[in-house]
């Protein structure tokens, strides 16, 4: 179940990048594509925290028939979600989506955390020109106003653990 969606993941993070990239140099020349540059760090934002919630939800599952074999058997003989834990991030813990801080801390999150501030770079850098070179208010108080509803939903259902929050109360029957 992950295989596909951690293949699609990595996918769309080249695709997203060969675009920023090619993006980011035609706007030396070319001021227009500024008006861009947002709209793709937004959607690549949204799109790769699609592909995070499917991780999040599928280790939840995982995890909870290993503990279920487990307890059923008397025996920890399935650890693969004892791994994860330590190796990537504990899927209980409160996170930045599947960026653990503190003691906790891996190479998985130092690489969601590079993505998220390549993305907002690209975003500032977009927004900024926008707003001095191009003169288009209403485009970014536009993008602005998208910005804040991708933030405040991403917010609910990520930090405010409301998706995790869901999923225990199945586990919990």
């Amino acid at each position: 179940m992950n295989r596909f969606y951690h293949l699609q993941f990595l996918n769309d993070v080249r695709f997203f990048f060969a675009i920023s990239l090619i993006s980011l140099v035609i706007s030396f020349n070319f001021n227009k594509i500024n008006y861009l540059l947002p709209l793709i760090s937004l959607f690549g934002s949204v799109m790769l925290a699609f592909h995070a919630y499917y991780l999040i939800f599928s280790r939840n599952y995982s995890e909870y028939i290993e503990k279920r074999i487990n307890n059923h058997l008397g025996k920890d003989a399935y650890i693969t979600h004892k791994l994860e834990n330590r190796y990537f991030f504990p899927i209980q813990d409160k996170k930045i989506v599947v960026a653990k801080l503190g003691k906790d801390f891996s190479w998985f999150s130092f690489v969601t955390l590079f993505i998220t501030f390549y993305g907002i770079f690209l975003y500032v850098y977009g927004m900024y020109n926008i707003y001095t070179t191009l003169n288009s208010i209403y485009y970014f108080l536009f993008i602005i106003l998208l910005t804040l509803v991708t933030f405040i939903t991403g917010y609910w259902w990520f930090i405010k653990n409301e998706g995790e929050s869901r999923l225990k109360k199945v586990y919990d029957e």
